[in-house]
């Protein structure tokens, strides 16, 4: 197995497929600071797959409310919040400035 490789984004734009007939997606970004990793996983039968896993630093002005800090047993702010993006979710990133 490999460690998390990040990938330096300066803002991210995320979209999330929908549970529709047909394909939607729900896209949103935030302004508070973000990591995007990619991430080796390896399988019970030894498959492997690369996920994208996000990381939110900064949870302090989301609803206390949010579901990851109620499966978490944590408080909005305290630590990061990361997650697996599945296979049908979008990133978009601004390509690298060119100097």
């Amino acid at each position: 197995m490999q460690e998390p490789k990040e990938i330096p984004v300066p803002k991210m734009v995320a979209c999330h497929t929908m549970p529709y007939r047909y394909t939607v997606f729900y896209c949103h970004s935030q302004q508070t600071e973000n990591k995007v990793f990619v991430v080796s996983l390896k399988g019970r039968n030894g498959g492997r797959v690369e996920a994208v896993a996000v990381c939110h630093m900064d949870t302090s002005k989301w609803s206390s409310r949010h579901a990851s800090f109620r499966v978490l047993g944590i408080k909005p702010g305290t630590i990061p919040v990361c997650h697996f993006f599945k296979g049908d979710n979008l990133i978009y990133v601004p390509l690298p400035a060119h100097g």
